[in-house]
C-alpha cells in the first residue's frame, strides 16, 4: 500500500471510530418528549375519569446495557381521593425501543 493511501484508509478508520457511540451517550440523546406523551397517555388510561395535576418528570436511570428508564410522576384527584402516581418507561438505549409501560400508585 502507497504512503499516501495508508495515512489515508487511517484517517477514515480514526473517523469512523469517533462516530461510534456509546450506550450510555445515546440514551442520553433519546428526547425526554419522546416518552412524556407515552407516559402521560398511560396515566389516563390507568386512572380514566380522575383529574391529574402536577404532571412532570423525575428522572432517568440506565438500567443496565439494555434498559434505560424515565420516570413520571403525577397527582391524581379521584372523587375525594388525592394521591400521587408514577408512570415508569422503560427503552433500549442505543435502538430507542419501546420494552414496557408500567403505571403504579405510590
Amino acid at each position: 500500500m502507497q504512503p499516501k493511501k495508508w495515512m489515508l484508509f487511517a484517517a477514515e478508520m480514526v473517523l469512523f471510530g469517533s462516530l461510534m457511540i456509546h450506550p450510555e451517550i445515546k440514551a442520553a440523546s433519546q428526547p425526554v418528549e419522546n416518552w412524556e406523551r407515552l407516559a402521560y397517555t398511560a396515566l389516563q388510561d390507568e386512572y380514566e375519569g380522575a383529574a391529574l395535576n402536577d404532571y412532570r418528570y423525575i428522572g432517568r436511570t440506565q438500567v443496565n446495557d439494555d434498559q434505560t428508564k424515565d420516570v413520571f410522576r403525577v397527582t391524581v384527584k379521584e372523587g375525594s381521593m388525592l394521591f400521587a402516581a408514577h408512570a415508569e418507561i422503560y427503552f433500549h438505549p442505543v435502538t430507542g425501543h419501546l420494552i414496557s409501560i408500567n403505571v403504579f400508585r405510590l
